[in-house]
């Protein structure tokens, strides 16, 4: 498995509204359909930036899922120049990994 981990820092509130609109209206809804994703998290430190973190299960599906996702036609009113992209992003080998038994009997049912 693969972790991609994503900065997007120094983003101002405008751009926060921004990337919020398009993750819940557009983006959440690709990314989670593409086939190799295992769990997105979409996280924001004291200072306001923000990281997202998605594992998948291969590097290959990672690139090609997280290309479909972003090839996904914005909605009415979205332009795709104010949607922040990431400053920067890490690529990490999944080493070993567990889910608690809740989640993994949440996951099981689907939800």
């Amino acid at each position: 498995m693969i972790a991609r981990v994503a900065y997007f820092e120094g983003l101002t509130q405008q751009q926060k509204m921004v990337q919020e609109d398009n993750a819940n209206r557009r983006f959440k809804a690709a990314i989670t359909s593409q086939p190799g994703i295992v769990a997105v998290l979409f996280m924001e430190r004291p200072n306001g930036d923000r990281v997202s973190f998605s594992v998948w299960e291969s590097k290959e599906a990672m690139e090609e899922g997280g290309a479909r996702a972003h090839a996904t036609p914005l909605l009415p009113n979205q332009r795709g120049e104010d949607i922040p992209t990431a400053n920067r992003f890490e690529i990490w080998e999944v080493r070993d990994h567990f889910f608690a038994p809740q989640a993994a009997a949440s996951r099981a049912e689907g939800g």
